[in-house]
């Protein structure tokens, strides 16, 4: 039971990132390389630039708002679709992991290992925070505005607009959602196996959690979820 929950943690926090850009109609392809990156931004932090290991983590997270940022930039700003925005960024992100870590993994820097029980170490760790990230995000969907916002947004983007909804800001803010939870994801798995692998993360996780969300009941084009 251990075991099964520690694989589904991961795709579960993925999905709710997914399920926030499905309903306003977008969709992030590069999330999987994002979890690849992030404990290597980490590693990088702690190892090169002497960073203690809450920083190191942050900067990891950081990472991940970064890319989200970006995606949300080139989608809304430039006006590319986000299908073939976030599979650019993915290769980008593949190239950047491949060439900084030399295709070897590395382990976890000793002085990350405290926290890291608490991120996805010690068992069921990173299921209470897939559990805790639902219910928290269950919220933001159902009862603020944020949620209302985004349903309206993808339900219809000019009537949305018309409304007075800054539908761009949505956008932006979802691809960033996704991006910290994938940079989280990325985080936990590493600190679980005790291991930092280039392998880890790619498109498989993003496929199974975009399956995830779509099967719980979010409409691939928007406006439902």
């Amino acid at each position: 039971i251990d075991l099964l929950s520690e694989n589904a943690a991961p795709i579960i926090i993925i999905a709710i990132g997914e399920v926030f850009l499905l309903i306003c109609g977008q969709i992030d392809l590069s999330v999987g390389f994002t979890y690849a990156l992030s404990p290597f931004i980490m590693y990088f932090a702690i190892t090169y630039y002497h960073f203690p290991a809450f920083l190191a983590i942050i900067a990891s997270l950081v990472m991940g708002l970064i890319v989200g940022w970006v995606n949300g930039f080139v989608t809304v700003t430039l006006g590319v679709p986000s299908f073939i925005t976030t599979l650019g960024t993915g290769f980008v992100l593949l190239g950047i992991v491949l060439t900084t870590s030399h295709a070897y993994p590395v382990s976890i820097p000793p002085s990350a290992a405290t926290l890291g029980k608490y991120l996805g170490a010690d068992p069921w760790s990173q299921f209470i925070w897939a559990v805790i990230l639902t219910a928290i995000f269950y919220v933001v969907l159902n009862r603020t505005r944020w949620g209302l916002h985004t349903v309206a947004t993808g339900g219809n983007q000019l009537g949305a607009r018309e409304a007075g909804i800054n539908v761009g800001r949505i956008t932006y803010g979802n691809f960033m959602i996704t991006g910290v939870l994938g940079a989280l994801v990325g985080l936990q798995v590493a600190f679980y196996g005790n291991t930092i692998d280039p392998s880890a993360g790619g498109y498989e996780p993003m496929f199974l959690s975009v399956t995830a969300a779509v099967i719980g009941g979010t409409a691939m084009l928007g406006g439902q979820g």
